[in-house]
């Protein structure tokens, strides 16, 4: 559980650094060849089709020129006055154009798509929620995620057509793939939802029976003998949970004790 929270985090703290920098970069690098004022890149990103990709926000666009201003990357290079509203003109500066550099390093060396994720073993944390919950969540996210999916499929019908450059068709392949497979992963989340709670109810068992402290320590003993002590001691209390269903779990547990107490004898 400590591995998928902390996998969580990662990926938490990777979209947050992956929104901001996309939004960075993209102000840099226009700015990187002219200077302009917000709006012009705000409808840029709108027109070319750029926001299909990162869902970038026009509010986000002032934060972030507001935030490169601070930090020395981009400058004011004069005001424009149009009727009663004030634009100004940005220009990027010396470091900016170190920082935009920067950032491409970085992003071609970053995966497009993280292997962690929560949700890899929420199942186990099912029964948390009642069944009728999350049967209906499930279908919810499915039907969000199949709109999202055909989207990407209206899209890549109208731009992935015989002109399209490779890396646009497959940039589209890998979105509709990547919705596809979590449609599959949740529709076997729904359709064996019986079996997944009851899993999750054995890992509470098991997490109730779990005291990583329950066997004192002796001196002179090795790394190896404590750890195997404490495994043991784990797996006496977890044998102890679960005999009220002894042909789930009975037999290989006594199979692993066995095996554990010849190493320590």
């Amino acid at each position: 559980f400590n591995v998928g929270y902390q996998q969580l985090d990662m990926i938490t703290q990777r979209e947050k650094r992956y929104g901001n920098s996309m939004v960075k970069s993209l102000i840099l690098y226009y700015l990187s060849i002219k200077p302009t004022h917000g709006y012009e890149i705000q409808k840029f990103i709108q027109l070319s089709g750029i926001d299909q990709w990162t869902k970038i926000q026009s509010g986000s666009i002032y934060y972030a020129l507001t935030k490169l201003e601070k930090e020395k990357f981009i400058q004011v290079l004069k005001e424009e006055r149009t009727g009663s509203r004030v634009r100004k003109i940005y220009e990027i500066t010396d470091l900016g154009r170190n920082e935009l550099e920067k950032e491409m390093r970085t992003e071609l060396m970053t995966p497009i798509v993280e292997t962690g994720s929560l949700k890899y073993v929420l199942y186990t944390m099912i029964s948390v929620l009642t069944e009728q919950e999350a049967k209906e969540l499930i279908e919810k996210h499915i039907a969000d995620l199949e709109e999202k999916r055909n989207y990407w499929e209206y899209w890549r019908d109208l731009k992935g057509n015989a002109t399209a450059n490779k890396l646009m068709k497959l940039s589209f392949d890998m979105t509709i793939h990547s919705l596809e497979d979590q449609i599959a992963w949740h529709e076997e989340l729904l359709h064996g939802l019986d079996v997944y709670r009851k899993e999750s109810e054995d890992m509470a068992k098991m997490i109730k029976a779990f005291e990583p402290d329950c066997i004192p320590e002796t001196a002179g003993e090795s790394i190896e003998e404590k750890e195997l002590q404490v495994q043991l001691a784990q797996i006496e209390r977890i044998k102890e949970a679960v005999e009220s269903d002894p042909k789930r779990a009975l037999e290989q547990l006594n199979e692993i004790m066995d095996a554990l107490k010849k190493q320590t004898t």
